[in-house]
């Protein structure tokens, strides 16, 4: 199959278009909704345990227990926190580090964790049902 120049300029940008729609941030908010909601604990603890400590923290923290006011305080939190539209994670990264620079911390569940990560786990437990 031949590929003329039209052709490969609607499949780059069908491609572009689908980047975007997938990493792009929450509207209006400047917020990559995926980096606030897949913490880096993920990784280390596996998903059932960090929904556990993300229900933990929605219970002892009841003004924090919907999704909205999770994502809302996670894209508003300390200096520096997702102003960088391009790096979403590593400002979140940078606000985890700052909060244990702070002793913004809280125990969950025989874990000491920064605030911010205690939010990304409760917002964790209500998205990945």
């Amino acid at each position: 199959m031949a590929l003329d120049r039209r052709r490969f300029l609607q499949i780059t940008a069908a491609g572009v278009v689908a980047t975007l729609t997938t990493s792009a941030p929450a509207a209006g908010t400047g917020v990559d909704v995926k980096a606030l909601e897949e913490p880096d604990l993920l990784t280390m603890l596996g998903a059932e345990r960090v929904r556990e400590i993300g229900i933990r923290y929605r219970a002892a923290t009841p003004n924090e227990s919907t999704a909205s006011s999770l994502r809302a305080a996670l894209s508003a939190t300390g200096p520096g926190t997702l102003l960088f539209r391009w790096s979403p994670a590593e400002s979140i990264r940078s606000q985890i580090q700052a909060d244990f620079a702070a002793d913004r911390t809280v125990m969950l569940d025989g874990w000491v964790l920064s605030v911010t990560e205690a939010k990304q786990c409760a917002l964790f437990s209500l998205t990945s049902a």
